[in-house]
């Protein structure tokens, strides 16, 4: 399965109603400018790990992808990213996971 690609929504002096989107079960992927936040939004009844994945290894070891948890019924906030998390294959997207997608919404946020 493809990971659901996001679209950065752009942030602007006269508000920004953003667009929420259910992430496909391969996660979701965004271009990454290092001006992005990702916004997860949990409504189900049970919490979700949401991986962040690096894209590059340290002395050919791979380095260990950074989760959090977001509680049921709650959201949280991600980024901005580093180029650490770009991945190497030449499109420079940050890939994020998630443990569970049913019920959960996402939206990519920048300037």
């Amino acid at each position: 399965m493809a990971r659901t690609a996001l679209t950065t929504q752009k942030f602007a002096t006269t508000g920004l109603a953003p667009s929420y989107v259910t992430p496909d079960v391969a996660g979701c992927s965004f271009r990454n400018s290092g001006r992005q936040v990702l916004h997860v939004k949990n409504a189900s009844g049970s919490s979700v790990t949401v991986t962040l994945k690096i894209g590059r290894t340290v002395e050919g070891q791979a380095v260990t992808a950074p989760t959090a948890t977001v509680a049921a019924g709650a959201d949280k906030f991600f980024g901005p990213f580093s180029d650490a998390f770009d991945q190497m294959d030449g499109t420079d997207n940050v890939y994020v996971d998630f443990s569970a997608v049913a019920s959960v919404t996402v939206a990519a946020l920048g300037l």
